[in-house]
């Protein structure tokens, strides 16, 4: 088994989910349901008044918290993952954000989520510091890679080390779109979840100490 897929297989053994449902506050924006043209913004928060319905939540294995007006999420375990979803549902996102990694080793991964049902099914769009990619789904607490023929793929295109990079995950329909630094990594088709919140997630991987920080999350109609 190559490093990749058993990294993979070794977060969802050991991870931890943070599922909390978003609320409209300050700093938050939501455009009405079904008024959203292609293009335009469906909702967004530059985490400057959090925690604005994000989870804040120290755990054994991880935490979040809000600094210098954006979200970190460390990771303390090894082989271990942590995420937050917010907002209300949507069908089709094309969901961006910024992130750097903050401290700790460059074999790590960080993303985004979308069509996240609860924390057993959703979809996953992730990056590692060391240029790794890949796009995934969690059904029913088994997780499989989309992408690469069931492996994370390699890019040049990946900003390694604490560089910020800058993530554009899209679900529209089937097709499920990952791109880094306006580069296209990876698009799949599948069609096991039609909707669903949106979110970010972070981990390591042999070593802990993770520490990734995001910003300017926007969620877009494709």
């Amino acid at each position: 088994m190559n490093k990749p897929t058993y990294f993979l297989f070794r977060f969802f053994l050991f991870c931890c989910a943070l599922t909390l449902t978003g609320c409209e506050k300050i700093g938050i924006h939501f455009s009405p349901f079904g008024a959203v043209p292609p293009g335009g913004l469906l909702f967004e928060d530059d985490f400057s008044h959090p925690p604005n319905g994000w989870g804040s939540m120290e755990t054994r294995g991880g935490e979040i918290e809000f600094n210098y007006d954006g979200m970190m999420i460390s990771i303390f375990l090894p082989n271990f993952m942590y995420w937050s979803v917010n907002g209300k549902e949507f069908n089709d996102v094309k969901v961006k954000v910024d992130a750097v990694l903050a401290d700790g080793p460059q074999d790590d991964t960080f993303g985004v989520i979308c069509r996240f049902q609860d924390d057993r099914n959703f979809y996953g769009f992730v990056l590692s510091h060391d240029g790794y990619y890949g796009v995934f789904k969690y059904v029913d607490g088994k997780m499989k890679v989309l992408s690469n023929e069931g492996n994370l793929g390699f890019s040049e295109a990946i900003r390694t080390g604490g560089v910020v990079n800058h993530l554009e995950a899209t679900c529209e329909r089937n097709v499920l779109r990952l791109r880094a630094n306006e580069t296209l990594l990876t698009e799949v088709m599948d069609d096991q979840f039609e909707s669903g919140k949106v979110g970010l997630i972070a981990g390591a991987y042999s070593e802990p100490g993770v520490r990734v920080f995001f910003d300017n999350f926007k969620v877009f109609q494709p």
